[in-house]
């Protein structure tokens, strides 16, 4: 916009100029060189997107536990009306969603991998690194209600706080008192029960005619989702109340469910979550193909003109294509989060291979030593550039990789090792 008011400025005093120097009437046009001037520094470039709005909040709203396929196969009329109203993402993938409390992420948080991946807009997480919550001034509020202690590690920085391990319906009822008594700039909510409903399934006794299956007719999974949408439609129907729905850059998304029950890593569905965006400057009825969880902080901070936490290696983008007033610069975007979640499944099955062939075959537990040990490896001939894998139990070092594609590229220099090996033993 600086550069074509500058053009501007520069075209119509240069215009003026050779009027006023190739006319005979000099005086008649030293004042139309004058009222050129003058419209030149009334004119304001940025009154001509004046009118785009601005989000003045922003939430982010997640059913825990959400199938992406429950929106299209439940009746669920406030989910349906954001997809029609927003933007809705075909397939938005998470980080594979593994939930240790050992080690050295046990030691960061205490939530699942996707959670704090997601309030950090990064895939390489560090201790005490600044989320969403801490990028608004002290005098700003934020909130946080998920119904669940589990989300602690995530709630630092936030005004105001409540971790309650409660129904959706009560939690719902304390975010609506919040909402009457205050106004976030930020509120990062999650209903529990889908996800508890799903963990159930998964779990149930032996002999239960819905175990391991959340689309049977008597899985408590079905109502739990209806549940949670008339929530959903009670926060909307009080934000519309207080003239603020209008106004707030909404996100929505789930952290996870496979058809089987809960979040079961090395099932694929699990790594994808519905993400819907919805607000100011949001286009209506459109979907775009594709997005993962790191995309979400940047966006949001983007709509809300203000900083991302984080903006180094393994931050994601802002989805540019969700906004009216934009487009995306490419449509070729790389689906690294996706080849990450495979490259971790394939690792953990190279690896249960060889660990059953190593019964009869020491030799296949010695190169499973050798790729843990970076040392060793640079002691074997004809393996130049390998380096031990970086998966689910180191994921403190996944900033070794300096750059996500980096760390693409050391893993599968890690499996295609594995692999060589696996198959000379199989050949043998």
């Amino acid at each position: 916009m600086k550069v074509f008011s500058f053009w501007f400025s520069f075209k119509a005093l240069f215009q003026a100029f050779c009027v006023l120097f190739w006319k005979k009437n000099l005086v008649k046009n030293l004042l139309l060189l004058i009222y050129f001037a003058i419209a030149i520094i009334f004119f304001n470039p940025s009154s001509v997107s004046a009118t785009i709005p601005r989000a003045e909040r922003a939430v982010l709203f997640y059913f825990d536990g959400l199938h992406p396929d429950a929106i299209s196969r439940f009746d669920l009329p406030n989910l349906k009306q954001l997809q029609a109203e927003g933007t809705t993402v075909e397939t938005a993938i998470m980080t594979f969603p593994w939930h240790p409390t050992t080690g050295a992420y046990g030691q960061m948080h205490t939530t699942s991998l996707p959670n704090p991946i997601t309030m950090t807009g990064n895939l390489f997480l560090q201790p005490n690194q600044p989320m969403l919550q801490d990028m608004f001034p002290r005098d700003v509020e934020t909130a946080i209600a998920t119904g669940s202690k589990a989300y602690d590690s995530i709630s630092s920085g936030f005004d105001i706080v409540n971790l309650l391990d409660t129904s959706d319906a009560e939690i719902t009822d304390i975010i609506l008192e919040t909402l009457e008594q205050h106004d976030p700039k930020f509120y990062r909510i999650q209903l529990q029960d889908v996800g508890r409903a799903g963990y159930q399934t998964i779990n149930a006794p032996d002999g239960t005619p819905w175990q391991a299956d959340i689309w049977h007719p008597d899985s408590p999974y079905e109502e739990a989702v209806k549940e949670a949408d008339r929530q959903l439609g009670r926060f909307i129907a009080k934000m519309e109340e207080l003239g603020r729905w209008d106004n707030t850059f909404f996100v929505f998304m789930a952290d996870g469910q496979s058809r089987h029950g809960w979040h079961i890593p090395m099932d694929e569905e699990s790594w994808q979550t519905p993400m819907i965006f919805h607000g100011p400057n949001v286009k209506s009825g459109q979907t775009i193909p594709y997005a993962e969880i790191i995309d979400v902080i940047p966006t949001m901070a983007n709509a809300l003109g203000i900083e991302p936490p984080n903006s180094g290696a393994g931050s994601g983008r802002v989805l540019e294509s969700i906004f009216e007033d934009r487009t995306e610069t490419t449509s070729d975007v790389p689906r690294r989060m996706l080849q990450f979640n495979q490259q971790i499944e394939q690792y953990l099955l190279l690896t249960a291979e060889l660990r059953l062939l190593s019964v009869k075959d020491p030799r296949a537990d010695n190169v499973l030593m050798l790729e843990r040990n970076a040392n060793a490896l640079a002691f074997i001939d004809g393996i130049d550039g390998v380096s031990p894998f970086l998966g689910i139990e180191q994921i403190d070092r996944w900033s070794e990789a300096e750059s996500f594609d980096q760390l693409l590229e050391r893993n599968q220099a890690a499996l295609e090792y594995l692999r060589q090996q696996l198959a000379r033993f199989k050949t043998e």
